[in-house]
């Protein structure tokens, strides 16, 4: 089974006084959004976020700037739980280990970092995280 999993972050423009929202196709841009980290079948990523910040039933997180510092500390820390570890979960090393590798700990503690430090950068930004399958 496939997992896509999306880390994006939304910046709300406003508009009074003198700020005035860009026009794209005749209508006002009342945000953006910006893709900040993809991953694919990070199971055991998407499974800690799952585990320790809420279930919902369309797996989608709001983050905060804590709590995405907390998810690269538990990434560089090898706090996540691998699929083979969990009895009801057939054998996919082969197919998980190359998130286990220290570039992909790397870009994956960093992904979250950024994203903090860019949530925790200006006013009217929110950080959403979505696993989809």
């Amino acid at each position: 089974m496939g997992l896509d999993m999306y880390l994006t972050g939304d910046k709300y423009m406003p508009s009074f006084g003198d700020n005035k929202r860009e026009v794209v196709d005749g209508y006002e841009v009342e945000s953006q959004r910006l893709s900040l980290a993809y991953w694919r079948k990070h199971w055991a990523l998407h499974n800690y976020i799952e585990q320790n910040y809420g279930s919902t039933d369309d797996h989608r997180f709001h983050l905060e700037s804590e709590d995405l510092r907390d998810i690269g500390k538990a990434v560089a820390e090898g706090k996540l739980v691998d699929p083979d570890d969990l009895d009801e979960m057939p054998s996919y090393r082969s197919v998980y280990a190359h998130w286990r590798e220290p570039e992909q700990v790397r870009e994956t503690v960093n992904a979250f970092r950024k994203a903090a430090d860019w949530l925790d950068g200006g006013e009217w930004r929110s950080v959403e995280y979505v696993g989809s399958w």
